[in-house]
C-alpha cells in the first residue's frame, strides 16, 4: 500500500481568495510535478485541527524524504506559509494488517479516524487484536469501509491512525451508535491505546471549504 505524506493548516483570516487560486492554479500541480499525487483533501468537522487536511500518495518513505528535504519544495512551503496558519506534516506508513494496492483517490465521502499510542510491551498482543478481532468486527459492518491503518513514521500528534471511510455523514453516526463498534472501540482504549482521540472529516474538492469561508 502507498506511504501518505499528509499536510494540515488553517487559512489566514483575509487571505481567502488569494489561498484559493494559489491552490488551484500553483500549489497542486507543482506538488504533483514534485512526485505528491494529491489523493484527497478534507475538512475537520468534528475534532482537534488544524481543520484543513490534504493527503499525497507516493510510493516509499525515502521518496517522500527526498522531495520534502528539497529546494523547490521548501520554496512552495514558504509561498504558502505566507496565507495559512497552524501549519502540519506527517509521513504515515501502512501498518501491513490489510493488504491492498494504492492509495486512491478520496471524492465525496466521510472519514472517521481514530489516532492514539501503544502502550508500552503489549505490541504482539494488540497486532493479534487488530488481526483477529478489531478489523474482522469493522469489515462486517456493511456501511463502513476500512481503509487503512497507520504508522505515523514523521510529525503527527499520535503514533498509530485507523481510517475509515463512509458515503455519507448519516452513516457515521451509525457507526457511533452500533454496539459492535462501541464494544471492540472500548476494548481498543482500555487494554492496547493511550492517548485516544478521533475526527470527523468530509471529503472537499480542493483543500479551501472551511464554513466560515463558504
Amino acid at each position: 500500500m502507498s506511504v501518505l505524506y499528509t499536510q494540515s493548516w488553517d487559512i489566514n483570516r483575509g487571505k481567502e481568495h488569494e489561498y484559493s487560486r494559489f491552490i488551484i492554479e500553483a500549489y497542486l500541480p507543482e506538488m504533483a510535478d514534485m512526485g505528491l499525487i494529491p489523493v484527497g483533501g478534507y475538512y475537520v468537522e468534528v475534532g482537534i485541527g488544524p481543520r484543513i487536511i490534504s493527503v499525497y500518495s507516493v510510493n516509499e518513505t525515502e521518496e517522500v524524504l527526498k522531495i520534502i528535504t528539497s529546494r523547490k519544495f521548501k520554496d512552495l512551503l514558504q509561498e504558502l506559509k505566507t496565507i495559512i496558519i497552524n501549519y502540519r506534516g506527517s509521513v504515515l506508513e501502512p501498518t501491513g494488517n490489510l493488504k491492498r494496492g494504492k492509495y486512491t483517490i478520496q471524492k465525496g465521502v466521510w472519514k472517521l479516524n481514530q489516532y492514539y499510542d501503544l502502550r508500552p510491551g503489549i505490541k504482539k498482543e494488540y497486532a493479534n487484536f487488530v488481526i483477529n478481532e478489531h478489523i474482522p468486527t469493522m469489515q462486517k459492518i456493511s456501511y463502513v469501509e476500512v481503509t487503512g491503518g497507520w504508522n505515523v513514521s514523521i510529525g503527527g500528534f499520535s503514533e498509530i491512525i485507523a481510517e475509515f471511510t463512509f458515503k455519507d455523514a448519516m452513516d457515521v453516526g451509525r457507526l457511533l451508535m452500533n454496539e459492535d463498534y462501541r464494544r471492540i472501540t472500548q476494548k481498543l482504549r482500555n487494554e492496547f491505546a493511550d492517548n485516544h482521540t478521533s475526527r470527523i472529516m468530509r471529503s472537499t474538492e480542493r483543500f479551501d471549504e472551511p464554513r466560515w469561508f463558504k
